[in-house]
This record gives C-alpha cells, sequence and structure tokens, in this order.
C-alpha cells in the first residue's frame, strides 16, 4: 500500500504544495497521515470538535493533540458545537468543516487540503446520490482533485486501510455513532452494503468500473463545454458575463450545452429557456447568481451581499467597501469620475449607500431635479449596472453624488475653500 501510495500522491501533488489534512482521529485519517509521513511530505494538521459525542469528542481532539505533539506535526483545531442541532447536522458539519479548511488555508498559505475518503466512501456516496435522485454527475462520485481539495486514498478500499492500520500496530479513535443507523449514509453501510455483499462478494469491482466509466464521460463533456465557453459567454468584468440570446437559438431541454449554467447554480433548462425568452428586466436566481434578460443578451451575475448596506464616510481615508478619501481644500475644480468638490460645512459623517427606489438628484450642467432610476435609464444601464453603482449622501441623505457618473449640483464647489472627495 505505501509503494502504490508513493507513486499516487506524485502524480496529484504539484511539486510546490504546503498541505494541510483534515483529520477526525478515526482510522482512515490515521493512515493517510501515515502514508505521508513515511513518504517524508510535510504537512499539517486540522480537527473540528462538534461536540457531537462528549466526553469521546474532547478525547479525539486530546488524543490528536497527543499524536500531533509527538510526530513533530502542526496542529490547528476548532470547537464548534452542533450537538443541540437536530436536522442536517452532516450537512452543517461539512459546511463547517470545509469554511475551518478554507480559512486556514487563506491564513497560512496552504495550498492543498487533504482528506481520507476511499473506495468504499465513494461507492456510499454514489448509492446516496442514486437515492436522493441526483440528476447531474450520479455515478462519478467523490472528486478525488477538486480546486485545492486532494483525496489520495480513493484508490484504495477500507478493508486495505484496515489492514495497513493493523501491521503497522497504529493506534486511532472509533466513532461508535458509526454503527448507529441514525444517517442515511450509515444505514446504506450497515445495512444495504452487507446485502450486497451477500449477493455478490466482488461487487466493489463493478462499481469502481461503473465510476471509472462515468468520470471518462464527464471528462469527455467537460472538454467540450470548456472548448465552447467562450463562443457562449463573454466575461465583461469580475463578476458579470454576458450571453447573446441568438447563440442559443435551435437548442432544446436536453441540449448538453446548458451544463455551462450549472457553475453559477442553474440546474432547471426550462428556467434557462424561459430567460432567454423574456422581455428585458426579467430576472431569475439561483443560491449565488442572478441571470438578467436585457435586451437581445442574458447578464449574470453573482449575488453581492452588500447591496442593502450602508457605509459611514468619514474625513480621511476610508477602506470600506472601497477606498474613499475626504479631505480639506483650499482650491476646487470642475468635477470628475474620481474626483469632486463640494462645500466644507457639510454635515458629517457622510453615507455610501446603493440605489433606491424614489431618489432623487440635482445634476450637475442641467436643469432641475430627475429621477435616479430616470437618470440610469437614459444611461441605458442595466439592472446590474445599476445594483453596481454606489450613491455619495449627506447625513440627511440628500445625494451628493453618483459615484463615477455625475455629481448633485446642490453643494457642488468649483472655486474656493471645500472638502475634496476622491475614489
Amino acid at each position: 500500500m505505501l509503494k502504490k501510495f508513493k507513486e499516487h500522491i506524485k502524480n496529484i501533488l504539484p511539486l510546490k504544495h504546503n498541505i494541510i489534512v483534515g483529520v477526525s482521529g478515526g482510522v482512515d485519517s490515521i493512515v493517510l497521515c501515515e502514508l505521508l509521513r513515511k513518504t517524508k511530505i510535510n504537512f499539517s494538521v486540522a480537527h473540528l470538535n462538534y461536540k457531537l459525542r462528549n466526553p469521546d469528542s474532547d478525547l479525539d481532539e486530546i488524543f490528536l493533540k497527543s499524536y500531533c505533539l509527538k510526530n513533530k506535526i502542526n496542529f490547528y483545531s476548532m470547537v464548534y458545537d452542533l450537538s443541540i442541532k437536530k436536522n442536517s447536522v452532516q450537512e452543517k458539519a461539512r459546511e463547517i468543516r470545509y469554511n475551518y479548511f478554507n480559512s486556514l488555508s487563506l491564513k497560512n498559505k496552504f495550498t492543498h487540503i487533504l482528506t481520507a475518503h476511499h473506495i468504499d466512501d465513494n461507492i456510499e456516496t454514489l448509492l446516496i446520490n442514486v437515492y436522493r435522485g441526483k440528476k447531474t454527475n450520479v455515478f462519478t462520485g467523490i472528486k478525488e482533485i477538486n480546486n485545492n481539495i486532494l483525496r489520495p486514498l480513493l484508490i484504495f478500499t477500507k478493508e486495505q486501510i484496515l489492514k495497513f492500520a493493523t501491521e503497522n500496530k497504529l493506534e486511532w479513535r472509533e466513532d461508535k455513532t458509526n454503527i448507529k443507523n441514525v444517517y442515511l449514509r450509515n444505514r446504506i453501510r450497515n445495512i444495504l452494503i452487507p446485502k450486497l455483499e451477500a449477493v455478490d462478494p466482488n461487487y466493489k469491482i463493478n462499481f469502481i468500473n461503473l465510476i471509472g466509466e462515468s468520470k471518462k464521460q464527464s471528462e469527455k463533456i467537460n472538454k467540450y463545454l470548456k472548448s465552447i465557453e467562450n463562443e457562449y459567454f463573454t466575461y465583461l468584468q469580475k463578476d458579470v458575463i454576458k450571453s447573446k440570446k441568438d447563440k442559443w437559438n435551435g437548442l432544446d431541454l436536453k441540449s448538453v450545452e446548458f451544463i455551462l449554467f450549472r457553475k453559477y447554480g442553474f440546474f432547471k433548462n426550462s428556467e434557462i429557456l424561459k430567460i432567454l425568452k423574456a422581455s428585458s428586466g426579467k430576472i431569475i436566481s439561483s443560491k449565488t447568481h442572478e441571470i438578467l434578460s436585457d435586451r437581445d443578451s442574458i447578464l449574470i451575475k453573482k449575488i453581492s451581499n452588500n447591496i442593502f448596506k450602508t457605509y459611514n464616510i468619514n474625513m480621511g481615508i476610508n477602506t470600506d467597501p472601497f477606498s474613499i478619501t475626504i479631505e480639506k481644500s483650499m482650491t476646487s475644480i470642475e468635477p470628475s469620475k474620481k474626483k469632486i468638490f463640494i462645500k466644507s460645512d457639510v454635515e458629517m459623517p457622510l453615507r455610501l449607500r446603493k440605489f433606491n427606489p424614489g431618489d432623487f438628484f440635482y445634476p450637475y450642467r442641467m436643469n432641475g431635479k430627475k429621477k435616479v432610476s430616470k437618470f440610469f435609464k437614459d444611461e441605458k444601464l442595466s439592472i446590474f449596472d445599476k445594483q453596481k453603482k454606489w450613491i455619495l449622501t449627506d447625513a440627511n441623505n440628500q445625494i451628493l453624488w453618483i459615484i463615477g457618473m455625475r455629481v448633485d449640483k446642490r453643494l457642488i464647489k468649483t472655486n474656493g475653500e471645500c472638502l475634496k472627495i476622491s475614489v
């Protein structure tokens, strides 16, 4: 097993790496750590204590601290109490776990996160996908390489892992809840799998072949989609993608090209077809993105978390949500897209926010007042463009500047002492 691991890890782990391993204390993760040690690959350990099996949860953490201290391995741990949560505990634990791993990676510049999933885990995942009626990539199972996450034990069975642990006289912690059939994965592992094995002792071979063939087909599809992605999508800015509606003419609900939308959280082809045929202004949303029908195109944009936030802006350099500086100046000039000059007696703090329906202002070098919505329409801004614009107001919510576009004339200064505002 060690020889096979050494050969395999060289193929999936880049030469320049700084890795952290997610370790529960169970036999799988301890074996992964030992294989890495024997391969002379330096690594750190990350552990989550969910308080689900007290006192065993605390004993797991103590065991791992001792293991890492003995073997001179950097150890990171976090306590997150899930003992009071009743539903979707495993899903929540997984979310917390990977968020923690990613935060550690950013802070400590870890290039890769390793987990100890193996062949048996992969088969269980496939059966869970079938049971839950998963519609995409049902038989591909767990990805061995998923961005910065590597799972180098997916070429080994649980039996091989246990054999290695026994032969090398390793110590590990047993999770007693694995024998309880509370979770779907446990029921599949403890009830369904033994029956499959009774019918065919070599059942794993068939599953391994199925997963392998499914991955080959998935790779072919992904290769095709990558080759056509630039034909269908144009990346306008960091978070906005544009696609011409006529590109999708002639495609039906079963067309493979619609898989391009899945990375943005859209899985219903019928929903995509509707937005492609919709009039301007129609929006559909996933958990992460929005699609806007905009004349002869659709625009895809990541959903922002700061649309409804208001930020106080004070004298000096302000960095949230972006850099904006307010300073006293003895001279003033005509406003520009990056710089304006206003009366120095304005009440502080100023405020920065997004557009609200009903907003109006008095545009510089224009007669009277104008609704901001009408101004945006005249400027031919899409809904997504409007969402991106920041509006600077005084303490009483009077608009001073639609940043990067037009200043309000009521407090503008073009000569003499003033406040200079720049972005």
